[in-house]
């Protein structure tokens, strides 16, 4: 690596852009790895996720589903590298060099999030995701110096007044990352289905069961005869509306089964747009 390939990149726009026209700093055939990574095809925004982990993967579940987060842009870049050299020389610690060479690494953030809070009003959290076993199974040199990478990385952002916090994968609610990757499949759906008629119709005979007295699959057959849809059309509207939040379950109990009953709540609002916000919680 050198500086002139660094210029050619933030040149050609990678770490720019947002929504659809983000370009992420590291793209997953950068990496030279035996690790997992992953390219995931968004459902919230229309574009192709790097991810470079599992864990970023399930994180990247419970930030899509949230209806609150408007904008998710991973490996972000800390530009420029001066800045994140002088921080570094603040705290007195090493900047992290590209192997073989003097020339200072473009320090990434795995996830930056826009989301509208509580009062309506925009705001960005930074997320950086890892495994608690790295830090268990490292060397307490090793240690050391990943809490000294973190530490950088946490104040460029304070000093830009945005939330920064460490996710750590273990911490993540299991059953839930479980329920989302099952949701996920549902959440773009021919438009036939999520009709305000057909929506409708089974809200209001969702309203009027009781949803833990039966088995799902035989709570969908039913529905199906009343609001004159086949089955399988209203099994992808179910899922679809949990997944928007039109309907709620504890996603943390157990996991989705048709064999099994399954307690379900209309939401409070038709569209719930200032929920509270996920992305502290799982922080």
């Amino acid at each position: 690596m050198t500086q002139r390939k660094i210029d050619r990149k933030i040149k050609s726009g990678r770490g720019s852009g947002v929504r659809e026209s983000y370009e992420p700093w590291i793209k997953i055939w950068d990496i030279k790895s035996s690790g997992v990574s992953h390219l995931v095809p968004g459902v919230k925004f229309h574009r192709t996720h790097h991810l470079l982990s599992n864990a970023e993967r399930d994180y990247l579940l419970i930030l899509e589903q949230d209806p609150s987060i408007i904008d998710i842009r991973e490996q972000f870049p800390l530009l420029t590298q001066a800045e994140t050299q002088a921080i570094a020389s603040s705290l007195n610690y090493r900047h992290p060099v590209y192997p073989g060479t003097q020339v200072p690494v473009v320090m990434t953030t795995d996830f930056l999030i826009t989301f509208i809070d509580s009062i309506g009003e925009t705001r960005l959290a930074a997320r950086s995701v890892k495994y608690r076993k790295e830090f268990e199974e490292a060397s307490t040199r090793e240690q050391n110096r990943m809490a000294e990478k973190l530490e950088i990385e946490a104040k460029y952002w304070a000093m830009r007044k945005v939330e920064w916090k460490l996710v750590l994968h273990e911490n993540l609610p299991k059953v839930k990352i479980v329920n989302l990757a099952i949701l996920r499949t549902y959440a773009v759906i021919p438009p036939s289905l999520p009709t305000d008629k057909n929506i409708n119709s089974l809200l209001e005979y969702i309203a009027g069961c009781e949803t833990d007295q039966i088995p799902l699959r035989m709570l969908l057959e039913r529905a199906a005869r009343a609001i004159f849809v086949e089955y399988m059309g209203v099994k992808r509207l179910f899922h679809h509306l949990l997944w928007k939040g039109r309907l709620e379950i504890d996603l943390t109990e157990r996991v989705i089964s048709l064999s099994e009953p399954l307690r379900v709540r209309i939401s409070d609002s038709s569209f719930p747009l200032e929920p509270t916000i996920e992305v502290p919680r799982h922080a």
